[in-house]
């Protein structure tokens, strides 16, 4: 179908193709559906009821189709018709059948589509927060699929929404997006609405800062372009609306910000608005287009003529389709104006109260506009609650019904049991006790292993603990033993004496027997010593507030061992009275008085 659809190069063709198109016999739903809508789109500016009619005949052939594709892709298109009549209730229900079939097709072209139009819908009731959400989300569906033409219509509508002043860099940021996927798409409707996006956004920034006159002369340049394109490729053209309002944008621009030298080209422009409006029956911009011409008959003070120009922009729109009481509420009043100037009253009176009426009206429709959103929203939410109800008593019964089946087949596996063992309940009875006297001794049986367990853990603890002091304490012997043997290796050569009448050799081993019988002594006392606290010495250090040297604490290992002031004394190879010091000392540091024993106090620290 693209391929067929890709050569058409005007409406008219374009339109006839579809329609030779849909005459097919042997032609799928599908196929049907899609070029139903296709239709729909391309007759809706020129002809609204032709489009509905063809809406509703895709939708027909949808209902054919297992796939909610072609159903939600027509109920889409309906939103979109719908908007365009003004029937806020019936495009509010069309959104709600578009996104129920979404969830019947695994398509996210189509899937896209309607998040795309629910959004519109939103920005047409001004919901804009909920509009930019739908549409970023349709972004997402669109992504990867190159339909470029959509995802520059969604660029579009984003650009809107920030237009006006409200965000100048992201509607700057969404009409750039909004051109780029134009360019991709190669169509020239795409194109079109980007150049007039582009055109929108030059414009608005330029009245927040009116001394940057480059983003004006931008803002026509870009309208210049898509009025050429229009012109150009006007046979392939289908959405004639964005080239009315680009011509109409123009004309204001040169109204509003040049002098009346440019008036020709001001009506050059809305002539052309004029021209698209009354082919295309776009009461709003033609009514503008007249109220721009009555301007410049009023600022020639031809009250007459700008009187005459409003009334026949009225009778151009009298017998449209779509009513616009607001827009032409605002012409009665510029009439009301004009007739005031000429100072005929009586006349303004009579357009005064026309604008009344149609004020009135509009109130009253925006009244019942009001109303059939706030419903349409109403029974959007009550059937979004029905259906998650639905779901939940469909899940709720699903539920219920297995529990009855199994209730069900409980109770007659316990019927069939108790009838089984009706002749066996005594045998039963004791098998019961039985089991139960093996649960107790089993359990009995499992006390006693984790009694066992935990005493067993105890007394391995205890075993670490003393093998551990046990090391401390023999490695702490080892060392001082290691230590004596090193000094008494530097303290050979100061033992030996030259003038002895014995040899070298005697007098070192006489050293070394003195020296056997001192670690036979030491050995005696090792065991008792073994014995002794591991924080021994740290008990000393705190009551001698930590002023203890190494050589203090060996003193105090030896008296512990029970080493006399001799032994100690021929073991460190010192005076006697070198060890008397020392005890001193030491006594000192622990604060004894005289008649307190050292060797008693350090005793009773092991």
């Amino acid at each position: 179908m693209l391929i067929f659809w890709k050569g058409v190069e005007a409406q008219k063709i374009y339109i006839d193709s579809l329609n030779d198109f849909l005459l097919r016999k042997d032609l799928p739903a599908e196929d049907r559906v899609n070029a139903l809508c296709k239709l729909a789109k391309a007759n809706f500016e020129k002809d609204l009821p032709l489009s509905f009619k063809q809406a509703r005949e895709a939708l027909y052939y949808a209902a054919r189709l297992k796939d909610g594709r072609g159903k939600a892709m027509a109920f889409a298109t309906l939103i979109h018709l719908y908007i365009r009549q003004k029937d806020l209730k019936h495009a509010y229900e069309s959104r709600d059948s578009a996104m129920y079939y979404i969830t019947k097709t695994k398509d996210p072209v189509t899937t896209g589509f309607v998040w795309f139009r629910s959004g519109w819908l939103d920005l047409v009731n001004d919901e804009n927060d909920k509009a930019i959400a739908k549409l970023l989300k349709a972004l997402d569906y669109f992504k990867g699929q190159q339909v470029y033409d959509y995802e520059s219509t969604v660029y579009h509508y984003l650009a809107s929404i920030y237009g006006y002043g409200n965000d100048p860099q992201k509607q700057k940021k969404y009409a750039d997006l909004c051109y780029s996927a134009a360019l991709r798409s190669k169509q020239v409707d795409p194109l079109n609405t980007a150049y007039y996006t582009s055109g929108q956004s030059y414009f608005d920034r330029f009245k927040l800062d009116s001394i940057h006159r480059s983003l004006l002369d931008s803002a026509l340049m870009t309208n210049k372009k898509s009025l050429a394109l229009s012109k150009k490729e006007a046979g392939r053209l289908l959405i004639q609306s964005n080239t009315a309002a680009v011509a109409l944008n123009t004309a204001n621009s040169y109204f509003q910000y040049f002098p009346g030298t440019y008036r020709d080209s001001a009506e050059k422009y809305i002539d052309i608005a004029i021209d698209i409006a009354t082919k295309t029956n776009l009461q709003e911009v033609l009514l503008n287009c007249y109220g721009l011409k009555s301007e410049y008959a009023l600022r020639d003070g031809n009250y007459d003529e700008a009187e005459k120009i409003l009334l026949t922009g009225l009778s151009a729109v009298a017998a449209d389709v779509v009513k616009m009481p607001l827009t032409k509420a605002r012409i009665f009043l510029g009439l009301s104006h004009i007739a005031e100037k000429r100072g005929d009253k009586a006349a303004a009176l009579n357009y005064l109260k026309q604008y009344m009426q149609f004020n009135k009206e509009a109130f009253d429709e925006e009244k019942i506009n009001s109303i059939q959103r706030v419903e349409a929203q109403y029974q959007a939410e009550k059937k979004e609650q029905e259906i998650t109800f639905l779901h939940q008593e469909a899940a709720f019964t699903k539920k219920m019904n297995l529990f009855y089946i199994m209730l069900g087949l409980t109770g007659i596996a316990a019927l069939l049991f108790l009838l089984r063992s009706y002749n066996y309940k005594l045998k039963a009875s004791v098998r019961k006790q039985k089991l139960v006297d093996q649960e107790k001794a089993a359990a009995e049986l499992r006390a006693q292993l984790k009694e066992a367990e935990a005493t067993q853990l105890q007394t391995e603890q205890v075993l670490l603990k003393e093998r551990q002091e046990r090391l401390q304490k023999e490695l702490l012997a080892g060392t001082l033993q290691i230590e004596e043997k090193n000094e008494l290796l530097q303290l050979l050569s100061g033992k030996v004496d030259s003038e002895s009448h014995l040899s070298v050799d005697e007098q070192i081993k006489k050293i070394v027997n003195q020296q056997k019988r001192m670690d036979k002594d030491f050995e005696e006392l090792k065991t008792d010593f073994f014995e002794t606290n591991p924080v021994f010495f740290e008990r000393l250090q705190q009551k001698a507030n930590h002023t203890l040297t190494r050589l203090d604490l060996k003193y105090c290992s030896y008296i512990l061992m029970g080493l006399s002031n001799k032994e100690v004394s021929s073991r460190l190879g010192i005076e006697p009275k070198s060890i008397r010091m020392a005890r001193y000392r030491i006594k000192q540091k622990f604060g004894l008085d005289k008649e307190e024993n050292l060797d008693n106090f350090i005793r009773s620290q092991e």
